[in-house]
């Protein structure tokens, strides 16, 4: 009987133990979006008319690069006359200077000279604002996702021209319950399978929500890919693991 009571003990335990390293080698998992922090659509700050699109859709491009080119016969044109309007102010207020120094004219035709000069020189940094608005730049190293227009269109301002997305390191965006915040922190790692590749990226949290859902119970969190992957893309998705 003692045997017996020891070997049922025995069992027992045994039965206990691997219930426990099941519980601690339990993994929790959620789904994840693939996104960018650098995703935009660029549109026109002016009314004009497209002459060139370099770059079409799914190429890639550097900070700087043109993306857009608009016809700007227009605008050059009146930029030499601001320019023009700017030198006749100039000459204008030195004449008055010279003339004030002998006495010939008051101070108030000199200070009023001056306030010529000044306005033309802003209309000129206006119009200067408005020829460099005559082409949209890269504002980072990207990828064209869309392009919403064709060359010789005639646009209107604040119109959506381009997507780009950029080429750097992505996010993930990911919704966990709101209890697990007893034990996540920011720099956590986790691995990441994506479902279109079907292979599993490393990252770590980035950042926690700030808010949790009543409703739902959860908080949104944002991880970042340790690394750059070439195949991956935003929008692709798939199933975080928590160790």
């Amino acid at each position: 009987m003692t045997h017996y009571l020891k070997v049922l003990s025995l069992i027992i335990l045994i039965f206990f133990s691997k219930i426990i390293v099941v519980q601690s080698e339990e993994t929790l998992s959620t789904r994840a979006l693939v996104s960018s922090d650098q995703q935009a659509i660029l549109s026109s700050e002016i009314d004009g008319k497209i002459i060139n699109i370099p770059i079409k859709m799914g190429q890639k491009f550097l900070m700087g690069e043109t993306l857009i080119d608009f016809d700007c016969n227009l605008l050059e044109a009146q930029h030499q006359a601001v320019e023009a309007n700017l030198n006749s102010a100039q000459i204008t207020l030195r004449s008055n200077v010279e003339l004030a120094q002998m006495r010939s004219i008051g101070i108030y035709e000199v200070e009023l000279s001056q306030a010529a000069v000044d306005r033309a020189e802003a209309e000129l940094l206006i119009s200067s604002l408005n020829i460099k608005r005559c082409s949209i730049k890269a504002p980072y190293n990207g990828q064209v996702a869309n392009v919403f227009v064709k060359s010789y269109e005639s646009i209107d301002r604040q119109q959506p021209l381009i997507e780009i997305i950029g080429t750097g390191i992505l996010e993930a965006r990911l919704m966990v319950p709101s209890k697990w915040m007893n034990w996540m922190q920011v720099g956590m790692p986790i691995s990441i399978l994506i479902d279109e590749t079907d292979k599993p990226y490393a990252a770590k949290i980035e950042a926690i929500g700030a808010n949790i859902d009543p409703v739902s119970q959860t908080i949104d969190l944002r991880a970042k890919f340790i690394m750059k992957y070439d195949e991956l893309l935003p929008g692709m998705s798939g199933t975080v693991t928590f160790e």
